[in-house]
């Protein structure tokens, strides 16, 4: 929810991390509502768009300077993702169809990604540990979503925990 979206838009700015609206973005009123609400980017699924509406969301978000977390979940959605040239690239371990996540969806499909993108290991993720594990595969940066929901008053703590990774 948009409440959701303002509360952690304020823990994350005292751990100076940026915030995603992860939700799913078909139509351009979204997009302003998500950066009224405090976020830094969107997500835009390659699975839900139609082309021609993930180019025209893209463009909306980027001309108000924020950026966009495409995300795709094979190596088919990658390739109609790069249509647009994103600079940054998730890859969400969650399958959509049967909503299982496994962290090796983002280690098989993270060297598919060009070597210039950011890519971005989204969701399964509960620790600090598991950033890391993304980390080593490739990862640029981590999206998480359910654990922070599920963190209660730990939110800021879990935050701080797991914006600490660093590999090297």
């Amino acid at each position: 929810s948009i409440d959701d979206l303002v509360a952690v838009s304020e823990a994350a700015r005292r751990s100076r991390v940026p915030v995603l609206r992860k939700d799913f973005i078909v139509d351009p009123y979204q997009v302003y509502e998500a950066r009224a609400a405090g976020a830094d980017c969107i997500l835009l699924i390659i699975a839900i768009l139609e082309s021609e509406n993930y180019a025209d969301l893209f463009t909306i978000s980027t001309s108000m300077g924020m950026d966009v977390l495409v995300e795709v979940f094979d190596e088919s959605e990658l390739e109609s993702a790069m249509q647009i040239d994103p600079r940054v690239i998730g890859v969400n371990n969650r399958n959509l169809k049967t909503l299982k996540t496994s962290l090796t969806e983002f280690e098989e499909l993270a060297a598919k990604i060009p070597p210039d993108r950011i890519r971005v290991a989204e969701s399964g993720m509960k620790t600090a540990a598991d950033v890391e594990r993304m980390g080593h595969a490739g990862a640029n940066a981590v999206l998480v979503g359910e654990s922070l929901m599920k963190a209660g008053g730990d939110l800021g703590a879990l935050v701080a925990a797991m914006a600490a990774v660093e590999v090297g």
